[in-house]
């Protein structure tokens, strides 16, 4: 659902010195990857300007390698990360659920989870690009955030990563691509435990699970990715395109099903009992001190 951004597209000539105002985009020639962290300063969760910035990213993307732009600049790897000290992200803007559901404002509500499953669909697809994604996780990765990373063919996370989908505790479930998603990756048995719960897993416990690939000690996140981009070189890489177009065949997740599940995610916010909507603010609160008391960038590139 593009329509739901105006996309600010760069020119291909300019890359990889793309400027967003809530992404920091680098371009790694020695693993061909491009890496698209969230902004240290930018909010730890998905506000629809951070949303639009992503957007943006994978159009530029896609218009470069539409003029064969590429060719230049090797892309292998795209990977989604975060400057933050210790958030990947928190997932969605509660302040805008919270707010649109005492409004009323259903519509609101359906334009900010459409947007969402904008980018997970396309995240899900490898952006149409022929890449491999990547989610390299460190610090909190909740919600939205760790439907996000769940979109990425692969995930790596440091040790004291902390991974999961909330929404249980607040008598609502996630909407915006984890129902699929874990299904895909774990079954149905395991997917429904994860989401009823709403407990928060640490790296090893997922790890063991099976909802994510790889896991790497504190302060070697970077060093982890670059390790396992650059193993087993051209073939591996070609393997891993591989695998992962074999998931989409084996295990399809279509727009329509994303759509058709945040509009039930949508009915059921807009029921939520005052109790449910006053602890949902609560955790909003908890977001927006953590936006106000943003720390330094610590981005793992040291080598």
């Amino acid at each position: 659902m593009t329509e739901a951004f105006e996309f600010d597209i760069k020119k291909p000539e300019d890359f990889p010195h793309w400027e967003f105002d809530h992404i920091d985009l680098e371009y790694d020639s020695v693993t061909r990857a491009v890496w698209m962290n969230y902004k240290a300063s930018s909010p730890p969760f998905y506000a629809m300007q951070t949303l639009s910035d992503m957007a943006s990213v994978r159009e530029s993307l896609r218009y470069m390698h539409a003029l064969d732009g590429f060719a230049r600049f090797p892309v292998r790897y795209f990977v989604m990360s975060s400057n933050k000290k210790s958030v990947f992200s928190l997932g969605g803007d509660l302040v805008t659920f919270t707010s649109s559901i005492r409004g009323g404002r259903r519509d609101r509500l359906i334009a900010y989870a459409h947007a969402c499953i904008d980018l997970i669909y396309s995240l899900v697809c490898g952006l149409w690009l022929p890449i491999v994604s990547l989610s390299a996780v460190r610090g909190q990765c909740l919600g939205g955030g760790f439907e996000a990373a769940l979109a990425s063919d692969f995930i790596l996370a440091e040790e004291s990563a902390k991974l999961g989908v909330p929404e249980a505790s607040f008598n609502a479930f996630p909407g915006m691509g984890a129902v699929s998603l874990l299904t895909r990756r774990l079954g149905v048995a395991q997917a429904e435990r994860i989401i009823g719960s709403g407990a928060i897993y640490s790296a090893s416990e997922m790890l063991e699970l099976g909802a994510i690939d790889l896991m790497t000690p504190d302060g070697t996140l970077r060093q982890a990715a670059d390790a396992w981009m650059l193993e087993g070189g051209d073939e591996r890489w070609a393997r891993r395109c591989a695998l992962a177009e074999a998931r989409r065949s084996c295990f399809p997740v279509t727009r329509d099903e994303l759509i058709e599940i945040t509009d039930l995610w949508a009915d059921c916010s807009t029921a939520l009992s005052d109790q449910d909507l006053r602890h949902m603010e609560r955790l909003a609160a908890a977001q927006k001190r953590m936006a106000t008391s943003s720390g330094a960038a610590d981005d793992g590139r040291s080598r």
